[in-house]
């Protein structure tokens, strides 16, 4: 659908870290619900599924979480050199 294309306002990097974030906490506590409340064997198949989804639910939230570290580093050391940059350009270097 190209949404990122159609929306350009939106952080989508950050709207992925959100989806994930919040999908692991739902996968945990249905699967918390479902071996503690239900004795019988398909919710404790539902809830070893259930915190398997929470384990890549969070390990895709962990390799975001990385991207988006990176790419916020890079803002800000492309935000300080040009800044340098510009106090470079204004600066009085004349020593006469």
């Amino acid at each position: 659908m190209q949404l990122n294309d159609k929306w350009q306002g939106l952080c989508w990097p950050m709207m992925d870290f959100l989806r994930c974030v919040t999908a692991a906490l739902i996968y945990f506590a249905i699967s918390i619900t479902a071996i503690a409340k239900y004795s019988d064997g398909a919710s404790k198949a539902a809830g070893v599924f259930g915190f398997f989804a929470t384990i890549v639910f969070a390990t895709d939230f962990y390799l975001i979480f990385n991207d988006v570290a990176k790419f916020l580093k890079q803002g800000d050391s492309a935000d300080e050199t040009t800044a340098h940059k510009t106090e470079e350009e204004n600066s009085d270097s004349d020593s006469d």
